[in-house]
């Protein structure tokens, strides 16, 4: 029992001189030892394309690395980071091979300090393959759970670690508050209450087991801030935000995720009130150091340092650009693809245009990741990790998910669920697509690769084929998603006159980033006309729409039975879907967006009362400004919930007293059920004008056929203040309301 005990305590002693080994104090010491040169390649990022034998790197095939070029990168260059795929997914085998050889090239320097390596692993893990993928933010966000996205993002870790992998460029805390937006299946939705909700959770999956064990990743928070409100929608664009809108839909998420203790953040790559955030040091350092308290790492996006002389022309040469940056608050470059940022920084240092000692600051928090993230300790892939990768729970989640986050936006007559026994005719480009159920960041950057995809995975006819028999499937719909005979019908009157049901698969193809971008929500043309085309059958018709933000449906949605938004679900999407059209699971997601009914009405449902008023003559106004196609929080089920008894338990709270909601949930059918609650809170009357409501908690309460349930809620004063331009907050005495669904009940608060 000694000897054992003694044993357990060397070992003890050995694993706390290991933590001790790369402390602060040796860090320090490390920079000490540091010249100008390498500690600027620590604050270097390199795409692994860059290292490769092709000149294309988007192309999308897989190239060979040039270790000539890696070498070069870092040992003459010191680069300390690494990102990105050459090509698309790589197998976990050539993931070790790859990372591998990039340690040994690294370990070999002098300083032997490991590299760094980055990777967008977004809604699972983008770029291994086999991985599982699971339902892109926007979903995520219609299933109200918490829990789940949680989930979500401890398999995302697991696997990403598996391949060795140690830095995920995820997840996005963007609000989406303008739909046109090419990133905004990336965003939680348009409200920040939801979006810093279920952002926390992937934060706190990602890292929640230690930075250094084989099961968690550092996460990175982005993209700061204001990046989803571009004034013309399109990608990587300016926008227009006041300092009052900032701090009341924009930096909640991110102060979240800062308490959270989310490891790393990314920057805008575009602009607010024509300042670039890259450059700004009001935001970068005042702000988000300062104020918000951030004390991780900063990280570039895409060639972001060098856009502000190419793009943005607030800096006259590349060098300014570098300066600017680095003087804003910025720790690392993603350059990508050249060594010109390590040239300029260097050459500012030596010029004494930087001092060595900002420098400094920026290499201890990019070598503090490292010794958190284990790097010092084992620079390697890890081969116990790897047993973490493929797991049959993974797929569970990624179907739980994906049902969870379908969202019934019509049912009229009771046409859904679809009854097993009748005759169905597919039709509509995403019925027989693979990307077009997992969009961007699939195993490529746009995800429109259908080669890449596992042959385990399963478009939406390939499950209908294999749950029922031959004759009661038609379709042709070709797995190209733009080719022309996708947007035909192209059966003879015989074959069609024997079709119980039509299910139209419409919305978009994959797309990520600015080649995503649009000039109109409005549904493609060709989609459209096939709309038209299958309403003209006079069958009963159901449309599931497969996309990544609102496209809007106004055309044809008032003839359509049902009608299912989808999202883009992920490796077991198309089962999903067909688990909901057959009844096999209930659909309870609810809308993280409001869904226009036209294309020039883009109002949030967290609106101002100005916003609602439409001035029709003269002296005359109506409060209809506000009309979408299905609002924010909208969401059928096949159960018939029903709310009573709504009541609180004061009429009058002051201080830190506490609001309590109760009422009766019933499920007045005899088919179990989950509903979610949205809850909101109305200010009547402040002096910051008002939005209409908003969003301050969310709860799923599960209910058998026939049950009835009481449910409590619980709020206070921190769901009552609003904030000021400063970022101050304010709690003032008023009149609130409490609003789920159609009750409504109003208190007073006395501060």
């Amino acid at each position: 029992m000694i000897k054992h005990s003694a044993k357990y305590f060397l070992t003890f002693l050995f694993l706390c001189n290991l933590i001790c080994l790369f402390g602060q104090d040796q860090i320090d010491l490390l920079i000490e030892k540091m010249t100008v040169e390498q500690k600027v390649g620590q604050m270097t990022q390199i795409n692994l394309g860059f290292l490769s034998s092709s000149v294309d790197q988007h192309d999308g095939k897989v190239k060979k690395i040039d270790k000539e070029k890696l070498k070069n990168a870092i040992e003459n260059h010191h680069v300390g980071s690494i990102l990105n795929t050459a090509g698309t997914a790589y197998t976990i085998e050539k993931w070790h091979r790859i990372l591998t050889d990039i340690q040994d090239i690294a370990l070999a320097t002098p300083l032997e300090i490991p590299v760094l390596y980055g990777i967008d692993a977004i809604h699972g893990v983008t770029y291994t393959k086999g991985s599982t993928l699971f339902p892109h933010n926007i979903g995520l966000a219609a299933t109200r759970n918490p829990a789940i996205a949680n989930q979500i993002a401890v398999a995302t870790a697991k696997e990403s670690r598996a391949s060795g992998l140690r830095w995920n460029f995820d997840p996005v805390l963007d609000v989406g508050r303008n739909p046109l937006w090419p990133r905004f299946c990336e965003t939680f939705g348009e409200d920040p209450f939801l979006v810093s909700t279920l952002g926390t959770e992937l934060i706190k999956g990602y890292e929640q087991d230690g930075l250094s064990e084989n099961t968690a990743v550092a996460s990175c928070m982005k993209h700061f801030i204001g990046y989803s409100d571009p004034k013309s929608g399109k990608d990587r664009t300016e926008a227009y935000i006041s300092d009052i809108t900032l701090w009341q839909k924009h930096i909640p998420s991110f102060k979240a995720a800062i308490d959270a203790g989310a490891s790393t953040i990314m920057i805008n790559s575009s602009m607010i009130n024509d300042v670039p955030v890259h450059a700004s040091y009001r935001l970068l350092t005042e702000l988000l150091r300062n104020k918000l308290g951030f004390k991780g790492m900063i990280v570039t996006d895409w060639e972001d340092i060098i856009r502000l002389h190419e793009r943005h022309k607030i800096a006259k040469t590349p060098r300014e650009a570098v300066r600017i940056a680095i003087e804003a608050g910025i720790d690392m470059s993603m350059v990508p693809n050249s060594f010109s940022f390590c040239e300029h920084l260097i050459d500012l240092v030596k010029s004494g245009d930087l001092s060595e000692d900002r420098i400094d600051a920026s290499v201890r928090r990019i070598l503090v990741l490292k010794r958190d993230l284990g790097l010092f300790e084992n620079a390697y892939p890890e081969k116990d990790a790897v047993q973490n990768f493929g797991l049959q729970e993974y797929q569970s989640l990624a179907l739980n998910s994906a049902r969870e986050s379908m969202v019934l936006l019509k049912n009229s007559g009771q046409v859904l669920p679809l009854p097993k026994n009748k005759k169905y005719l597919l039709l509509g480009p995403g019925a027989n697509c693979l990307s077009a159920l997992n969009g961007c960041w699939s195993y490529s950057w746009q995800g429109d690769k259908e080669d890449v995809y596992p042959k385990t995975s399963r478009t939406i006819l390939d499950v209908f084929q294999e749950r029922f028999s031959e004759n009661q499937v038609l379709c042709d719909v070709k797995s190209d998603y733009s080719n022309a005979d996708n947007f035909n019908i192209n059966f003879s009157d015989e074959e069609i006159s024997n079709v119980d049901y039509v299910i139209l698969f419409l919305g978009e193809n994959a797309y990520a980033e600015s080649p995503g971008n649009i000039d109109d929500l409005t549904l493609d043309h060709n989609q459209i006309e096939l709309a038209k085309k299958a309403i003209a059958l006079d069958k009963k018709i159901v449309l599931v729409l497969i996309q990544g933000r609102p496209r809007i449906i106004s055309d044809f949605s008032a003839k359509m039975d049902g009608i299912v938004n989808a999202f883009l679900p992920g490796s077991m999407g198309a089962q999903a879907i067909v688990d909901v059209l057959f009844g096999d699971f209930n659909p309870s997601g609810t809308l993280p967006f409001t869904y226009p009914a036209n294309s020039g009405d883009l109002l949030t449902y967290d609106h101002k009362n100005l916003s609602a008023m439409v001035r029709t003559a003269p002296n005359k106004k109506t409060y209809g400004g506000y009309h979408p196609a299905f609002k924010f929080g909208d969401g059928l089920s096949y159960s018939d919930f029903s709310i009573s008894d709504f009541k609180l338990n004061s009429d009058t709270i002051s201080g830190d007293e506490k609001l309590q909601i109760s009422f009766q949930l019933k499920n007045n059918s005899n088919v179990d059920g989950t509903k979610n609650i949205d809850v909101f809170i109305k200010d009547h009357f402040a002096t910051l004008a008002p939005d209409v409501m908003n969003l301050k908690a969310i709860t799923k309460v599960f209910l058998k056929g026939g049950a009835q349930k009481e449910v409590f809620i619980t709020l206070d004063k921190n769901d009552l203040f609003f904030f000021n331009a400063k970022g101050e907050k304010l709690l003032e005495d008023g009149f609130f309301s409490v609003l789920i669904e159609d009750q409504n009940q109003s208190f007073y608060f006395k501060n």
